[in-house]
């Protein structure tokens, strides 16, 4: 008699990525195998027969919220547009995906800043933003000191984005008005 492996569920590995996804949006990369197998609806066990780790979990975490990002982004992104058009194009499209998936934003600045995202992983999730950034990269070089542009757009365009994202929670009947001001004080910051 040949036993044969059970096919693993796409559906379950969906569950346990989603509940892992809202408690590290929560409670940070500390919230336990358990819970994330008791929010998932599955056996603590069957955690592990998806994600050999908790790191495994983690990295798969990460590079599904980044990939959704980059979809969100890369959506009609303008190669052939100027550094203020290509921005802007970012800006709304990450203003667009922070405001519709507020756990997915939370969980992703939890992982972004997190040891237990390898460093193979981090660079796998770079390419997925890979022409688009080195675009807007080249373009945005005319603008600021290429030393400042990883501190311009990894801390202050994602400080700034945050801080839009809670402005416009607060005020939902001025959201348009809060991205558009965020992002031209961006612009005019950014200006040599």
């Amino acid at each position: 008699m040949i036993l044969m492996a059970r096919p693993l569920s796409e559906a379950k590995r969906d569950a346990i990525l989603a509940a892992a996804g809202a408690l590290v949006a929560a409670q940070g990369v500390g919230a336990s195998t358990a819970q994330i197998a008791r929010a998932a609806k599955v056996a603590e066990g069957t955690v592990f027969t998806y994600f050999e780790t908790k790191d495994a979990l983690l990295n798969a975490l990460f590079v599904r919220l980044e990939m959704r990002l980059a979809a969100a982004i890369g959506d009609d992104f303008p190669a052939d547009a100027d550094a203020h058009d290509q921005l802007q194009h970012v800006w709304n499209a990450l203003v667009a995906w922070g405001a519709a998936h507020p756990v997915d934003r939370m969980a992703l600045r939890q992982l972004k800043v997190s040891e237990r995202i390898s460093a193979p992983t981090r660079a796998h999730c770079e390419g997925l933003f890979g022409g688009m950034l080195q675009s807007l990269e080249t373009n945005l070089a005319r603008h600021i000191d290429a030393d400042r542009l990883p501190f311009y757009l990894g801390r202050v365009l994602v400080s700034l984005l945050e801080t839009t994202l809670e402005a416009m929670a607060a005020q939902p009947d001025q959201r348009q008005a809060l991205q558009q001001a965020a992002f031209d004080l961006f612009w005019k910051g950014i200006q040599r």
